[in-house]
């Protein structure tokens, strides 16, 4: 299966699943507060139509400057609506996306992101699946219903969060030259990687045996990673075990936050 491919699937099982969750919601539920701030779940629902409205729409480019504004226009625009309303409205938009999607462009097809760095059709769509389930998540914490925490759009977001791992080691921590991080992570969603940073201050991941006594190395579960990567939650909200470097391993923490 082709990336693209995969993406395409992965959206489309975590919106239908963010439909049929909604459609177990009473009205309190709706008004709950969510970790995404300031916004309620009924909040998250409305972003979600809009981001695929958008999507549907042909991704036209956001004016330089308007990310923030467009982002908070869908939400202000469906916030009185009555929470039936808006989960019709996902479902609807969920079906054109799904008949779009049988009909693939290519993956290497120019795009651009809603807050203006180009990229293709095919990395546009995989942040869309980030952003969809992580939404899907803040609704499921929001309301006490886990799940989804291993479905396809939990995998694609590991791959997001996994490829942003050395950038953050070499330049928002500023590891030195030299160092290695290892981060193992359990549950839904495993991985085990080493980081390193060479002389020349670039960072990269390599083979775990030989990492076999990294600098400082970090052990947590599926969802506290994911719930740090996507700025979820406060530092002591998550249990990590950290070995070697403490300082090392808890800046690592404060710097895994990938999402804009």
């Amino acid at each position: 299966m082709r990336p693209i491919d995969r993406y395409a699937a992965a959206v489309s099982q975590t919106l239908r699943a963010a439909v049929a969750l909604g459609g177990e919601l009473t009205r309190a539920d709706w008004g709950r507060l969510t970790e995404c701030p300031l916004w309620t779940v009924g909040d998250v629902y409305a972003h979600l139509v809009g981001g695929e409205r958008w999507m549907a729409a042909g991704h036209p480019p956001v004016p330089p400057g308007e990310f923030q504004r467009w982002v908070d226009a869908d939400v202000a625009a469906r916030r009185h609506e009555p929470p039936g309303a808006v989960l019709a409205e996902l479902a609807d938009v969920c079906d054109e996306r799904e008949a779009q999607l049988a009909m693939l462009p290519q993956p290497e097809m120019p795009a651009s992101y809603p807050w203006g760095r180009p990229t293709t059709f095919e990395g546009l769509l995989r942040t869309r699946v980030l952003d969809c389930w992580v939404h899907e998540q803040d609704v499921r914490r929001a309301v006490f219903r886990p799940g989804d925490l291993g479905s396809p759009g939990a995998r694609v977001a590991r791959d997001v969060f996994l490829d942003s791992l050395p950038r953050i080691v070499a330049k928002r921590i500023g590891a030195q030259a030299g160092t290695t991080v290892r981060l193992t992570v359990v549950g839904e969603v495993g991985l085990d990687v080493a980081v390193a940073v060479d002389e020349s201050g670039r960072a990269a991941t390599l083979p775990l045996s030989e990492a076999e006594y990294p600098d400082a190395h970090a052990t947590m579960s599926w969802e506290a990673y994911a719930r740090l990567s996507a700025g979820r939650g406060d530092r002591a909200d998550h249990h990590v075990w950290l070995a070697g470097d403490r300082t090392l391993g808890e800046r690592l923490l404060a710097g895994l936050a990938v999402t804009p």
